[in-house]
């Protein structure tokens, strides 16, 4: 068992869930999710990684599953449970009650069953305002307080009835258990960042969401059901909560049951809304200010069972929980309109899939390969979160990387950086050591007295939190963006590094960039960085040579013995800048000087075609940077690896001057401080 303490989050991929899971971390707490994602994506939890910049465990598991979420019990030390897994669709209950009490209610119970076996006794419950049912019944019930009588109209509704009596009787027998019930009024937005948000599956259920489709060309226009209401303008009257406040709200709950004095229970239910009614046109009309432009919509007649107001009391929550809705309409609508504006097609898109690489056991879900394909170009590239790797580039079937089938193949010794990442230093530091205002920091030794590539275990050797996956345009170019905090002294570099890299694969083109700061937290200032990918590129035959190479430049560092420059520059073939065919004695470990400036963030710097490799069948790849630089190196010290032998690939590896870090007129290419960015940008062509 695990040394932390998590709460464990039950639908933590969903909607809700995702943006508690959040919270839960920006406070402090540990999480572990569990998700059928039956109604949801793993690329939710992809994205609250790429959020909080680490990474959470998370097991595939239905909660009806009673032994597979024993042993994800057995595996954690959970403090307590945040349940959100359900199915939600109120109209889609109607027509399949019986999934719906399954689901809800069976799954519920394997929880709780599990949990008592495990000692574990808080929980918050993702309960729903529809347990009312139609409160305007009743008397003085509008606003809704916590004391209106119950009367759910759908199964839906019922199944969270159910679930509260299931803990209202678990707490009244056993006086150690802790129950928070939340009845939630009618989430909508997004999270600020706009990475995640609400991703309806078919038809949106909801109006804010429906109306974010139209807005984006995927439904034609908004159906508004009665406008013969009592209310200002005739539409229905709801309370709408801002998904982030709600996810706050169960972080409140969490805490309120945790601070009970010891060996005190409860159970008791907390309304979450913000206490202001807005009829569907007041929300209509906040979405339409946020766009920038009127949306179509068309009156139709009421909804049965539809009532004029359904309104919270949060009263009991205000001064209870010290919780209140902070977020306006307004806000929930702009954010909303980020989410869908970055992400039209939700999590799902036509041109991306992923499957596990490998070692599942060892890596989890962290092992993901992605895949983005161009079937009118026959173009597929796959790129892995271990080292955000790039494990293969083919076009019409043809291979132009090298790479292995299965993830447990790069962690061999003997894996020469097969699509890696470089970092956080690509190239050579000599002597393995460098000084920095004075002070004197030494990393490791991993090629003779030299560090090479960041060291033994440098970002090739590292997973990376995310991607966020994006495609806005149907059809269009994928972004692939991971993260990666390198710690402070790791592998002996100062200062907590964030890294950044952004893959835009189109057509028949793959994109990189780069981006590197020193983390606000950071006690250290500054930090040596250089950044490339170390792809081996051949066209199609697994061997260089042959092949028809030409450079931008034939002008590079002069080097000593140990691999490393003596500060000049020099010519060092007076044959590439014309283009030459590689022959066996062509050997080339070199790195060519196309900028003798350089700056630290050079993405603003054009787009030089730095080399070009073809061959006799018109195949060909052209290599851009805005780097100062490249590293040619043709493969010579690859060794005998799962097939692959020495000259089976070349590499152009764009980036700094080797060992800047050491040489003063060349530094402050790899210096970053705190306050400053790293940046650079890569661009491959094939054809």
């Amino acid at each position: 068992m695990s040394e932390k303490k998590f709460i464990l989050v039950t639908g933590g991929a969903g909607y809700i869930g995702s943006h508690t899971t959040v919270e839960l971390i920006q406070n402090g707490y540990n999480v572990v999710i569990v998700d059928n994602l039956v109604n949801s994506s793993y690329d939710a939890v992809a994205r609250i990684e790429y959020i909080v910049k680490q990474q959470i465990p998370f097991h595939k598991v239905d909660i009806g599953d009673t032994e597979a979420l024993l042993q994800v019990f057995s595996k954690y030390d959970i403090l307590g449970v945040i349940h959100f897994a359900a199915l939600k669709a109120v109209g889609e209950s109607t027509k399949i009650p019986l999934d719906y009490y399954f689901n809800n209610v069976r799954g519920t119970l394997s929880l709780l069953t599990v949990m008592e076996k495990q000692n574990v006794k808080t929980i918050v419950f993702s309960s729903s305002a529809t347990v009312y049912g139609d409160a305007t019944r009743f008397k003085d019930m509008i606003p809704i307080p916590e004391h209106c009588p119950t009367g759910a109209t759908n199964p839906y509704g019922r199944t969270k009835l159910m679930i509260e009596e299931m803990l209202r009787d678990v707490q009244n027998a056993d006086n150690s258990w802790r129950a928070a019930v939340l009845r939630y009024f009618n989430p909508i937005g997004a999270h600020g960042s706009g990475l995640i948000g609400e991703d309806p599956l078919g038809i949106p259920n909801n109006l804010l969401p429906f109306l974010a489709q139209v807005a984006v060309g995927r439904r034609e226009k908004l159906a508004v059901f009665g406008n013969d209401y009592d209310s200002h303008d005739g539409t229905p009257i709801r309370d709408y909560i801002h998904v982030v406040d709600l996810a706050r709200g169960h972080i409140s709950a969490l805490k309120y049951l945790q601070d009970l004095p010891k060996h005190e229970g409860l159970y008791r239910e907390w309304n979450l809304g913000t206490g202001k009614g807005s009829t569907v046109f007041d929300v209509y009309h906040a979405f339409c200010k946020a766009i920038g432009r009127e949306l179509p919509y068309e009156v139709t007649g009421r909804r049965a069972g539809d009532v004029l107001n359904l309104t919270a009391n949060p009263t009991r929550a205000n001064t209870e929980l010290k919780w209140k809705a902070e977020l306006s309409i307004d806000q929930a609508c702009t954010d909303l309109w980020k989410w869908t504006t970055e992400n039209p097609y939700g999590f799902s898109l036509d041109n991306y899939s992923w499957l596990l690489f490998d070692h599942e056991k060892m890596f989890g879900y962290a092992s993901r390969l992605h895949t983005i394909s161009f079937p009118k170009t026959g173009f597929k590239v796959s790129i892995a979160n271990y080292g955000a790797m790039v494990q293969s580039i083919r076009k019409n079937d043809v291979e132009y990387t090298l790479g292995f089938d299965l993830l447990g193949k790069y962690l061999l010794e003997k894996n020469p950086y097969f699509g890696a990442t470089i970092g956080r230093y690509a190239n050579r530091i000599g002597g393995a050591c460098f000084d920095i205002n004075g002070s004197k920091h030494e990393v490791d030794k991993n090629e003779d007295e030299n560090c090479l590539h960041g060291g033994r275990v440098g970002f090739d050797k590292q997973l990376f939190l995310g991607p966020v996956v994006k495609q806005t345009e149907k059809g269009g170019k994928v972004t692939l963006e991971f993260v990666h905090v390198d710690a402070d002294g790791h592998n002996g570099f100062p200062g907590e590094l964030e890294t950044q890299i952004k893959y835009t694969i189109g057509e028949e083109t793959v994109e990189v960039e780069y981006q590197a700061k020193i983390a606000q937290s950071s006690k250290i200032d500054a930090t040596p960085v250089n950044l490339t990918n170390h792809s081996y590129f051949h066209l199609g035959k697994y061997a260089i040579d042959g092949l028809f190479v030409r450079s931008i430049t034939n002008q590079g560092l002069e080097f000593d013995k140990q691999k490393l420059p003596t500060g000049n520059i020099v010519e060092v073939s007076g044959e590439l800048a014309a283009g030459k065919t590689l022959t066996r004695s062509d050997v080339y470990d070199h790195c060519f000087v196309v900028d003798s400036e350089g700056q630290l963030d050079t993405r603003k710097n054009e787009l030089k075609q730095m080399f070009e490799v073809s061959d006799k069948n018109s195949r060909k790849i052209e290599f851009y940077s805005t780097e100062p630089s490249f590293q040619f190196y043709t493969g010579d010290g690859v060794v005998d690896v799962d097939g692959f032998h020495p000259r089976s690939g070349l590499c152009i590896e764009p980036g700094r001057f080797t060992n800047a870090i050491n040489v003063s007129e060349w530094r402050l290419q790899v210096l970053l401080k705190k306050d400053q960015v790293y940046g650079s940008r890569t661009k491959y062509v094939f054809s």
